[in-house]
């Protein structure tokens, strides 16, 4: 498949931050594209700009699935920014769980959506034909964010991918969003490893977590909800690598 893949720096004007946002793009569009927009751009496609030295490898999965796609990666802010535009939800506990985790983070995930949308997705618009209802899918706390943007503007983003979700991060206010949003006729695929993290007491609050808030979703009325346990599924690119291409698959399959 011909393509290019471009890096172009955006600015976020809540944060002040400059993010590096990649974008895949087949050649030769001649009608308007599905759009994936995805978190940690930096960990898509290529093992040397990945913040772990392994990337996502995006663009394989990408050709090895005949995938008619644009993909937009949006690059994350770096350690507890991070967490803060990934979640409107502030969370006071996640002080001392990590050597780095020094204050409580989370807030200014409603300012980051509202960027995507306002800011990202018209220069989208105008640099590339792509379709008016949008995908996306992240990782982790990219998977917190997904679903966050789809409660917010269901008619936006009618697909997400959600994947190694961290909702222990903020499980009860993420559980009462999705109940009272509206979301009938879209698309969330969700999963979780059983091996996430190697220390028990987090890997069941992953687990638990994603469990707890599958069952909200799956009374929501969508057209297609799909959740999945991976048995020896870790917290990694390298995992999900493994996946990615079968989960955007089956979620452009609808449009066939």
């Amino acid at each position: 498949m011909n393509y290019t893949l471009t890096e172009q720096k955006l600015k976020l004007d809540f944060s002040g931050r400059e993010a590096a946002v990649f974008v895949y793009c087949p050649l030769d569009v001649i009608k308007p594209l599905p759009c994936l927009i995805m978190h940690d751009g930096q960990n898509l496609f290529d093992d040397e700009r990945a913040a772990f030295g392994v990337s996502w490898k995006l663009r394989e999965a990408i050709e090895s699935h005949d995938l008619n796609m644009i993909v937009v990666g949006i690059s994350c802010a770096d350690g507890l920014l991070r967490l803060d535009e990934y979640s409107p939800f502030h969370n006071k506990d996640i002080v001392g769980l990590r050597d780095w985790l020094t204050r409580p983070a989370g807030g200014l995930g409603n300012e980051y959506i509202d960027w995507i949308v306002n800011d990202l997705i018209a220069w989208i618009k105008n640099h590339y034909n792509v379709e008016d209802e949008f995908l996306m899918a992240g990782s982790s706390m990219g998977g917190l964010i997904s679903m966050v943007a789809m409660c917010r503007y269901p008619k936006v983003f009618t697909k997400i991918a959600c994947i190694s979700n961290a909702l222990w991060f903020a499980p009860n206010p993420m559980a009462q969003l999705i109940e009272v949003s509206e979301v009938n006729g879209n698309s969330v695929y969700m999963d979780i490893g059983l091996k996430e993290s190697d220390k028990p007491q987090e890997n069941d609050a992953y687990i638990e977590s994603n469990r707890a808030i599958a069952s909200i979703w799956a009374k929501k009325g969508l057209r297609r909800f799909t959740y999945c346990e991976i048995e020896d599924g870790i917290h990694s690119e390298s995992a999900w690598s493994l996946r990615i291409g079968k989960i955007l698959s089956g979620l452009l399959d609808e449009n066939r």
